[in-house]
């Protein structure tokens, strides 16, 4: 899925593509726990292994998010991140299949590139694609020498079949923790998440906040713009959402369009800034597909952590109560849980609205 940006009531628009599937390729790498999988010692072995049977200087695995080249685990190598129009391995993201290149020199698509122009001086180059069941590449396992030298067919069997228990690796590390659509954790790993935090917060007299999201009026643009452009608009969302998140935090899909933030270490009125920056982000979206250019809003509420909430379920059901909030007063809005709240209390059943018995 491709995008561009466009000047829109002032601000700053984002056209997203339907037509292509980059937001779904994003997707896979959250589902696939990347980029959280950087310092897997398993992928590191793997690295070493093929450096060691390729008798190269350098070798690397990463993965290749919206922007940039990131390395999960390298050897005779900076793993700091490369922004594609430097990266070699983005050059896979044009094709599917594995590249061996004699002297990168010599090829005018690589020959600028800052990994060969620059310090590490890289001459010769192979590389395989890491390669999802459903075809999307994630990132890849790449040999890299100082010195110009043709790969042989062992070579490229060695990486390819690393780069397959790589992905056979990945997809063992965290099972069912991620929704196949969007990438993000599923509603029962968010749940294990949402409690895991509570306790902490508990324990040590620590500050955190509660999020919830619901796209305005979604199901009814779902059943006007059909369900491929509606989960293309899904991915693109949930991957703009994870996107801006800390590493500390969490990020669920706890219904259809329904999503949930979980800020660890944040006060009121950070969660409020958080929230606000995603909803202007979400609104800035444009959406190119069969039905013209599309946008979406979303609703957001916001449960500070605090005394008068009693257990995680408590917890889940307040931030209910301020995403109704933000539905009751229009949409398109932040709203928080007054505290005061009472999660029992009637009329708190919005249609679309996650409910406090998803925690069971």
């Amino acid at each position: 899925m491709a995008a561009k940006a466009l000047e829109h009531q002032g601000q700053s628009a984002m056209i997203v593509d339907t037509f292509t599937d980059e937001e779904g390729r994003l997707a896979a790498l959250h589902r696939h726990g990347l980029p959280g999988a950087a310092g897997d010692a398993g992928l590191a072995r793997m690295v070493q292994i093929l450096a060691t049977a390729l008798g190269v200087p350098m070798a690397a695995l990463s993965m290749l998010d919206r922007t940039q080249q990131v390395f999960l685990a390298t050897r005779g190598l900076e793993g700091v991140p490369v922004g594609h129009a430097d990266s070699l391995a983005a050059q896979l993201l044009a094709g599917p299949g594995p590249l061996a290149i004699a002297d990168c020199t010599g090829d005018p698509r690589l020959a600028t590139r800052a990994m060969v122009a620059g310090a590490a001086g890289i001459r010769a180059w192979l590389a395989v694609p890491l390669v999802t069941p459903d075809g999307y590449v994630l990132g890849a396992i790449e040999a890299f020498d100082t010195a110009p030298r043709a790969f042989g067919d062992g070579d490229m069997a060695i990486a390819a079949d690393l780069a397959q228990l790589a992905m056979t690796h990945l997809a063992a590390r965290l099972p069912e923790s991620f929704d196949g659509l969007t990438g993000a954790l599923t509603r029962r790993r968010f749940q294990a998440e949402v409690e895991r935090e509570y306790d902490r917060a508990r324990r040590y007299d620590r500050p955190a906040a509660l999020v919830f999201l619901d796209l305005d009026g979604f199901r009814e643009l779902n059943r006007s713009i059909g369900l491929q452009t509606a989960d293309q608009i899904l991915k693109a969302i949930a991957n703009r959402s994870m996107e801006t998140l800390r590493a500390s935090d969490s990020f669920g899909r706890i219904g259809g369009e329904e999503f949930g933030l979980l800020l660890p270490e944040t006060l009121a009125y950070e969660a409020s800034q958080c929230a606000e920056r995603l909803r202007e982000d979400i609104a800035r979206l444009r959406f190119r597909s069969p039905d013209g250019v599309l946008s979406v809003t979303a609703s957001f509420g916001i449960a500070p952590l605090n005394a008068q909430i009693k257990s995680a379920v408590d917890w889940f059901a307040r931030a209910d109560i301020a995403l109704y909030g933000s539905k009751q007063a229009g949409r398109n809005c932040v709203s928080f849980a007054a505290p005061g709240d009472d999660p029992e209390a009637p009329g708190r059943s919005g249609e679309g609205l996650p409910r406090p018995d998803r925690m069971h």
